[in-house]
């Protein structure tokens, strides 16, 4: 890596890919780099500074990521050779969508020096124990910092995808968008158990695509949910649920370290 200066842009539902953006800012930082942890939904793709390096971070979901994080990177701006690096964390399979988001973003004019998916614990499907979770995690941290040190030693590399990989993204790209869809949203909304709620208003202030508006009661009615979790994992009394997910994990006990994560 050239540039010792860092915008890592992430998005984290329920905490995994935060994590994982943090692992890099400290093994960044403690070999001389400065870092700024910028999320997603918070950030402006044609404001970025091209002058730094580049990180990339999001969570995999159906083999593929959340329509709003794929708009983030698809609308970046055309680049002069802006160094990159993107990682992804999923509970299962990628299909090595951090490579193919790689080679979306080389064709802008981005160097993409290191893409890497690293397993974390599933989010709502087959949940284990927090223990067997931490397990997990833990296990992750070392090929983090590894992915992390190679950047820093300049001899990381870029996954190599292919012609398959890229129809297996396009695929996924249009199921993912059909989320949006008035029919999915109505299908798949979440519901509030009210006799639970506790009218704490986080739901709403957390959702990074401002889907739940508030008055006595939280309501999932902006139609453009992107089924990320994050509300229903870090409801504190559990009040959030969803017709096919039994049980749900998040990485943090904190929701705020994710969403006001915003380095200056």
């Amino acid at each position: 890596m050239k540039n010792k200066n860092v915008d890592i842009y992430f998005f984290s539902g329920t905490g995994n890919t935060y994590l994982a953006a943090k692992k890099i800012e400290e093994t960044f930082e403690k070999n001389g780099c400065s870092v700024n942890l910028l999320p997603i939904e918070k950030a402006d793709p044609a404001k970025i500074d091209l002058s730094k390096t580049i990180g990339l971070g999001f969570t995999i979901a159906c083999w593929n990521t959340y329509p709003f994080v794929r708009k983030f990177y698809e609308n970046l701006p055309k680049a002069e050779g802006t160094e990159m690096f993107i990682f992804t964390t999923m509970g299962d399979s990628s299909l090595k969508t951090a490579a193919t988001a790689g080679y979306i973003l080389s064709k802008k004019g981005y160097s993409v020096i290191a893409t890497k998916g690293f397993r974390m614990p599933n989010n709502f499907i087959a949940v284990r124990s927090d223990e067997k979770n931490r397990k997990t995690i833990n296990m992750a941290y070392p090929k983090i910092e590894s992915f992390a040190l190679d950047i820093l030693n300049g001899v990381s590399s870029a996954e190599k995808t292919n012609i398959f990989l890229r129809f297996c993204y396009m695929i996924s790209r249009f199921v993912t968008n059909t989320w949006n869809w008035k029919i999915n949203q109505k299908i798949m909304r979440l519901n509030l158990k009210k006799e639970k709620c506790v009218k704490c208003g986080l739901c709403a202030k957390i959702c990074p695509v401002k889907n739940i508006s508030y008055s006595e009661y939280p309501a999932f009615d902006g139609n453009k949910c992107q089924f990320c979790l994050r509300c229903m994992s870090y409801c504190p009394p559990q009040a959030i649920k969803k017709f096919f997910v039994l049980k749900t994990y998040r990485a943090l006990n904190d929701i705020t370290a994710i969403t006001d994560k915003e380095k200056e």
